[in-house]
């Protein structure tokens, strides 16, 4: 099965300039003490799905590190690359492939954190489908969830691996959740690119799921944390501290999801009130969070993996430049701090 993320924030010295809410926070007294204040974007609503920063929040994680953390959730990359430019949030949790599409139009923005290097997606098929590959999708439709978001380039991605043109198969977006559900049971779609939550949502719903994502796209990691190049460099210290206690809240997970479960009771009761369903959930985002190779540190980046991605974005007409720099997109540098 194919293995399956995160982005920081601003200074409030830096944010002063733009107005962005860490400013906000520095201008009425800000965080308690000499934390510094953080507004993070992050591209799902789950709380299950982004368990790493409530966890961070709620166990204290955070104030350890000294950076007081604001969470916003919206919908997908593209919502969090739109709060990042808008000054809205100070960083978010955008995929890789929006944050190339974004360097293109001229934004300020760098993956410093690869926080989900197994990747963020399963491409899924019902288990009576009789589908057991991507190239046996072709003429048919896969839905997405949302229209610009990482799951677009995932599922363009392994369908050119595959050997399917893009113009042999049609992408529906129709939504996640129950929305997707629907989809399914009214064969408007013939699968599915599932994030975590999705899976868990679809098999609940009764529609047993079949796992067709193939080791072609190992190199396509998850949603990581990303930021303006500028405070990367200005905030070294908070971003470390955040990426230290966003991975320690998810060893965290791993060894006590019962704590997760429990954590994310306060912020949304409704999504563990199964807790099968929520335990599903865990387990493959679990899955998700393993390193490519038992070498990398946490955090780290392949050079090839973002080159494999940036052929992929301009394979699939995302990205038209395909000599776009990609030291403008990563930044390996903070690794060893967070590691320490």
């Amino acid at each position: 099965m194919h293995k399956k993320i995160w982005a920081l924030a601003a200074a409030p010295l830096l944010l002063a300039a733009c107005g962005g809410p860490a400013a906000e926070q520095a201008e009425s007294g800000g965080a308690e003490g000499d934390a510094t204040a953080l507004t993070v974007a992050l591209p799902t609503t789950s709380c299950l799905v982004s368990f790493e920063n409530y966890v961070a929040e709620s166990e204290g994680f955070f104030a350890d590190e000294g950076v007081d953390i604001a969470i916003e959730a919206v919908n997908g990359s593209a919502g969090v690359l739109q709060a990042i430019a808008a000054g809205q949030a100070d960083f978010g949790g955008p995929g890789a492939t929006p944050v190339l599409a974004a360097l293109e139009r001229g934004e300020d923005v760098k993956y410093f954190l690869n926080s989900s290097p197994g990747g963020s997606f399963w491409l899924v098929t019902p288990s009576d489908s009789g589908i057991g590959s991507a190239a046996e999708l072709e003429g048919k439709r896969i839905g997405v969830a949302t229209a610009d978001g990482n799951e677009v380039g995932f599922v363009d991605a392994i369908m050119s691996n595959d050997g399917v043109e893009a113009d042999g198969y049609e992408k529906i977006t129709v939504g996640e959740g129950g929305t997707a559900v629907a989809a399914f049971e009214r064969g408007e779609i013939d699968a599915y690119a599932a994030s975590a939550d999705g899976y868990a949502t679809i098999e609940h719903a009764g529609i047993p799921l079949e796992d067709i994502t193939t080791d072609s796209v190992d190199y396509m990691f998850g949603n990581g944390y990303a930021a303006p190049a500028a405070l990367i460099e200005e905030q070294r210290e908070a971003l470390v501290g955040f990426g230290r206690a966003w991975h320690r809240a998810s060893q965290l997970g791993a060894e006590d999801p019962q704590k997760v479960i429990e954590i994310c009771a306060d912020y949304q009761p409704q999504e563990v009130e199964d807790e099968e369903y929520a335990l599903s959930i865990l387990e493959l985002l679990a899955e998700s969070r393993q390193p490519v190779s038992p070498d990398d540190e946490f955090g780290h980046m392949h050079p090839e993996h973002w080159e494999a991605i940036l052929a992929d974005a301009v394979e699939a007409g995302t990205v038209t430049d395909d000599s776009l720099s990609l030291e403008g997109a990563y930044t390996n540098d903070l690794v060893a701090e967070l590691n320490e």
